[in-house]
């Protein structure tokens, strides 16, 4: 008992150093949480089955997201929130997974503004926009950087696929390190020790989690809380998600240590859907297991690198004490929005037009407005030579092409969110406008 008492005292004694009154800071702390191939169907409050406890409460008493679409994979999905702009802006090398340099050096970013606002910013975590340190986070906003520069790591190897010039990857601040842990402890420990330093103006900590990608490894505490589960691959993904659930909930705690919880606003979203099955492994450092039926994009059709529903309709939620009450908002949001929302919520006017696709979403979040606008939506997946897979909504429709001589598909939402009756053939005109839309957005976008 006295052991634990002196704990105690001595976790709250450290911590007294760092609490920084909330009314110090004339705007919010934010913390944007990215996990990695989360699919709709792989969180509790979408699926029972999954232990998620500490994504779930935030997301009870959040603004629960349940339109929220992404990018169909991980690079042009970070693209797409970092900067505001569909990937496809920059080129066809940001529409697929990419170790190449993302957008040019100046490029206003999500930390760039923040930065300019008077955050201290920091990315703990993977970046993929660019994976030598040459393109890393600290050159475009971020203060400081730790973990990978490029996609997926061994859990315990820390490395990028072993064929690449990119196999060295687990970083901080650009210089390579070595180190030992899980990725999903080693995030964690980062973020809170992070949060836990003294300092004189608000934060914003960027923290997209290696999990719950492929290679899966997990020890057996995070398997025992999921043995539940039958299916030994689903109990393993599972397994990965209660662990990157604990790992948020280590970083909250830390927020009410400092007391900035209530001054702190979260987004969390996936980066993309679910991969569902059929995974091959041996892609990364081993240990990387094949799986098969381990993970779920819910009632979508579709998975990871297409664009059906559920290839970049995600699990995501918005969260602020005493600001957002809890709401569920159906309209369509996307990853673009993120910039231009903050930047109106926070006064930020650019220095010249940032050509942002986004919008300021502030007033759905809020509830001020209760209802979308027939906003269009756009996504292109593929290189210059394929543009393999395209999609656009507008309102409740959408149409989309998977392959560049696949044919053209039209789906109305509003009644049919799994993508099981194609009206292309019944409704021609309506085909005809929404094509002529995709052909003004394909126009926006960088050829090479």
């Amino acid at each position: 008992m006295f052991l634990r008492l002196s704990s105690f005292l001595l976790t709250l004694f450290s911590a007294i150093g760092t609490v920084v009154p909330i009314s110090s800071f004339s705007n919010p702390n934010i913390l944007v949480i990215v996990s990695d191939d989360q699919g709709w169907g792989d969180i509790g409050y979408n699926d029972p089955e999954i232990r998620s406890p500490n994504l779930d409460k935030l997301a009870e008493n959040g603004v629960r997201l349940d339109c929220h679409y992404v990018q169909p994979q991980c690079t042009p999905t970070r693209v797409a929130l970092m900067t505001g702009r569909y990937p496809s802006r920059f080129g066809p090398h940001c529409t697929k997974a990419s170790n190449d340099q993302a957008y040019p050096l100046g490029t206003l970013t999500m930390a760039s503004m923040l930065k300019d606002l008077g955050y201290e910013t920091a990315l703990i975590g993977k970046w993929h926009m660019g994976s030598k340190p040459v393109w890393g986070p600290n050159r475009y906003g971020f203060d400081s950087s730790y973990g990978s520069l490029a996609g997926a790591v061994g859990m315990y190897d820390h490395r990028y696929r072993l064929d690449t010039p990119y196999t060295q990857t687990w970083h901080r601040n650009l210089e390579f390190i070595e180190e030992e842990g899980h990725s999903t402890d080693l995030i964690a420990r980062e973020a809170v020790q992070w949060l836990e330093r003294k300092r004189d103006k608000p934060f914003f900590l960027y923290l997209p989690f290696n999990a719950v990608h492929t290679p899966l490894v997990e020890e057996e505490k995070w398997l025992k809380q999921n043995e539940h589960i039958e299916h030994e691959d689903r109990r393993l993904y599972a397994a990965a998600v209660t662990h990157m659930d604990w790992a948020v909930g280590e970083v909250v705690e830390a927020l009410e240590r400092i007391g900035q919880r209530e001054n702190t606003l979260i987004v969390f979203t996936s980066d993309n859907g679910a991969i569902v099955t059929g995974y091959p492994g041996d892609n990364y450092p081993p240990p990387d297991p094949a799986l098969d039926d381990f993970s779920s994009n819910g009632p979508f059709r579709g998975k990871k690198g297409q664009v059906y529903e559920g290839g970049m309709r995600v699990p995501a939620f918005v969260h602020w004490p005493g600001h957002l009450d809890h709401r569920t908002v159906d309209a369509p949001i996307h990853a673009v929005d993120w910039v231009p929302t903050l930047a109106n919520r926070l006064g930020y006017t650019p220095k010249e037009d940032p050509k942002w696709d986004g919008e300021n979403v502030w007033p759905l979040l809020s509830g001020e407005a209760d209802s979308a606008s027939d906003r269009v939506l756009y996504w292109v997946w593929g290189g210059e030579s394929d543009r393999e897979r395209v999609a656009l909504r507008q309102g409740g429709w959408k149409i989309l092409r998977e392959g560049r001589e696949g044919v053209w598909e039209l789906y109305n939402l509003a009644v049919d969110p799994s993508e099981k009756n194609d009206l292309a053939s019944s409704d021609p005109e309506r085909m005809k406008v929404l094509k002529s839309l995709f052909e003004k957005e394909a126009s926006k976008d960088k050829s090479s």
